[in-house]
């Protein structure tokens, strides 16, 4: 096959790729849509049995809570963090934005940072 035939074939493929996501992706808001419907009146039934939980021929319903943690005012917390020596508060990770211009000024990499490059083909259409 030649590039212009690998190229064509590659963005005609590309391009059903994304609308095959597309169609899942709005299956899949149907189901949530339904499933969220459904939590909410199990939910009410629930708070109106005063219930944790409710057993059934067909499975368990029960409450459950979720949390999240997010930082609004990242130079308190670290302000924070550092008095108190509360490092296990923070993620073990680092930033790759910050790496790549360390590593750009430095031509290095900070103490403890790998760092992987992987060269990829893009395809553009015409």
């Amino acid at each position: 096959m030649d590039n212009d035939k690998l190229v064509g074939t590659y963005v005609k493929l590309r391009d059903m790729k994304a609308q095959m996501a597309a169609k899942f992706k709005a299956e899949v808001a149907r189901v949530d849509e339904a499933l969220g419907k459904i939590e909410g009146k199990l939910l009410s039934q629930l708070n109106a049995a005063n219930a944790e939980s409710v057993r059934t021929t067909e499975g368990t319903f029960f409450k459950t809570t979720k949390t999240s943690a997010t930082v609004a005012d990242w130079d308190s917390l670290l302000g924070y963090i550092i008095a108190n020596d509360a490092y296990h508060m923070l993620d073990h990770r680092v930033n790759k934005t910050a790496v790549a211009e360390f590593r750009e000024e430095k031509n290095d990499l900070p103490p403890g940072v790998n760092w992987r490059e992987e060269l990829t083909i893009g395809v553009r259409r015409s």
